[in-house]
């Protein structure tokens, strides 16, 4: 269940406390009457919302003129075009909508308001001299100075730009080492929802996916909803399941290499899309035991809110109050990570030691892995770790696909009934009309990681009309292991160490613990 307050989804109990980031609105007063009489943004706003509600009504009455003519096929397909502008509006105006709401919370905009002013003054700047510097008008400096609208992205980033006003990021987010989440404290924060996390929409983007030709679905799809988060985790919790993979994890053996390197210091694991967490608070146990006085911050990030609720309530039956772990939560997107200061800020003095963990199949799952670390990680500090499993690939590197799908025993047997069950389950809860829902490997050889191939899990869905759509639902690839630590290391991270995911040594599956390299520029 969810509570709602201003606009953003907040978990309900068993949490304790939860940190609302929601953004404040732009308050059209300055006189409200001025600025909305003569803003462009604001009359775009309207004339978009005036054009959404036109085209919903046209299609309503284009539906029953096709009822009324069925003989001619002429209008279905006009419905069809006029369907495909109601989308195309319908995206500009979730975008729209994104692009003018602020990622400031409500504190850090009262904050910023004040600063700014004081450093326009003291650098004896007018608003409308700060204004052409930074490239905005003055009106736009007066509302956020005046605390009534709160700058977007990329408005902040112009007024840090002005080297007179002297303002860095930590003016404008605060200190996290200031504000640490006190976990005895009631008023100490455990969830942070930021502000552009549009669950409801992507539930939209998904029904429209999968009543249209057929695609790509990103595999966040397909746990995005609480009946496919429970689908999965019933996959994740197969007692074959667990026994072939789960509880085979050289957790011990990376914790205690983790810890040597590190020493006794602070530590801050940052789990990646934990699923339902089992892997993340085991690995974090094992920490506790190598450590003689261990404080670890556990922040698990997933977008998809049931699987991130499951994996909090694990992590908190199993470390209770301890006060050597403190929980939080992040509810949003991969692809955001550098927006985040709960992941990307350090200190100069005082951080944590940063562990990046992405397990589960988590690395295979991203649609093109290098640009993930160039830019979603380009953030991480020299020293940050970062652990990962992989399957190695079961063909040599120069082997043909015929030769591939001969020596990859997945490609022989058939598809998983519980890994069935799980990818079909948006599918059936979207579809109506559907009547059968079958699934396949499909062999790809063209991946961003040299040496690596991927088998995609394809769902071919027949419907009563007798359409034919096939969906991409889910992918995991295969890696040469050898061919990986090179691309990672042109990527700023080494290899400190590779374990088996059983008792063979040329295992199937491996863990990975790379780190961030001192010296790193980011230049390949």
């Amino acid at each position: 269940m969810t509570q709602r307050w201003a606009g953003h989804s907040v978990l309900e109990k068993p949490m304790r406390n939860v940190a609302l980031t929601t953004s404040v609105s732009a308050t059209e007063t300055d006189s409200a009457d001025d600025i909305a009489e003569r803003s462009p943004t604001v009359l775009l706003a309207q004339h978009l919302r005036t054009t959404r509600q036109h085209i919903a009504q046209a299609i309503e009455a284009m539906r029953q003129v096709v009822t009324l003519s069925e003989s001619d096929a002429e209008w279905a397909a006009q419905l069809e075009q006029l369907g495909r502008i109601s989308s195309f509006v319908e995206d500009r105006c979730a975008l729209f909508d994104l692009g003018q709401r602020s990622f400031l919370l409500p504190d850090q905009f009262q904050r910023f308001s004040t600063l700014l002013r004081q450093r326009r003054e003291s650098a004896h700047l007018s608003r409308n001299e700060l204004g052409k510097r930074a490239g905005l008008s003055d009106r736009t400096i007066k509302n956020i100075e005046h605390a009534l609208v709160s700058p977007s992205r990329d408005t902040v980033v112009r007024l840090l730009d002005v080297t007179e006003l002297g303002l860095t990021w930590t003016d404008v987010l605060g200190d996290p080492m200031k504000q640490e989440p006190d976990s005895t404290s009631e008023n100490g924060y455990n969830c942070y929802i930021p502000p552009g996390y549009e669950p409801l929409r992507m539930v939209q983007q998904l029904v429209r996916m999968l009543n249209g030709p057929g695609g790509h679905l990103e595999q966040t799809y397909t746990y995005l909803e609480h009946r496919s988060a429970i689908a999965y985790m019933a996959l994740g919790h197969d007692p074959n399941y667990v026994a072939r993979y789960r509880a085979i994890y050289p957790l011990a053996e990376l914790a205690k290499r983790v810890s040597t390197d590190c020493g006794q210091t602070l530590l801050k694991v940052i789990a990646l899309g934990p699923g339902d967490g089992n892997l993340e608070v085991r690995f974090v146990q094992q920490l506790l035991s190598e450590l003689t006085k261990p404080d670890i911050e556990l922040l698990l990030f997933d977008i998809s809110q049931p699987l991130l609720n499951a994996a909090y309530q694990h992590a908190l039956d199993t470390f209770g109050e301890q006060s050597h772990v403190h929980t939080l939560l992040l509810q949003g997107n991969f692809h955001d990570l550098a927006m985040y200061p709960q992941i990307s800020y350090a200190p100069s003095t005082g951080r944590r030691r940063r562990i990046y963990t992405m397990m589960g199949n988590t690395l295979a799952n991203l649609d093109n892995e290098p640009r993930f670390f160039q830019h979603c990680m380009s953030h991480c500090q020299p020293g940050d770790f970062l652990v990962l499993d992989i399957r190695r690939r079961q063909a040599p590197l120069n082997a043909s696909e015929e030769t591939i799908r001969q020596l990859d025993a997945v490609l022989h047997g058939q598809f998983s009934k519980a890994h069935a069950e799980w990818l079909s389950t948006p599918i059936r809860m979207h579809c109506p009309d559907l009547t059968t829902c079958d699934f396949a490997y499909v062999l790809q050889t063209q991946c961003p990681i040299p040496g690596s191939y991927a088998l995609d899990a394809v769902a071919t869905v027949k419907t009563r009309q007798g359409a034919v759509r096939r969906f991409s639902m889910s992918r995991f690839k295969s890696y040469d292991e050898a061919l990986l630590t090179q691309s990672f290391a042109r990527l700023g991270w080494e290899c400190l160490l590779s374990l088996p995911i059983g008792p063979q040594e040329h295992a199937p599956l491996a863990m990975l613990l790379m780190k961030r390299e001192e010296g790193w520029t980011g230049e390949a």
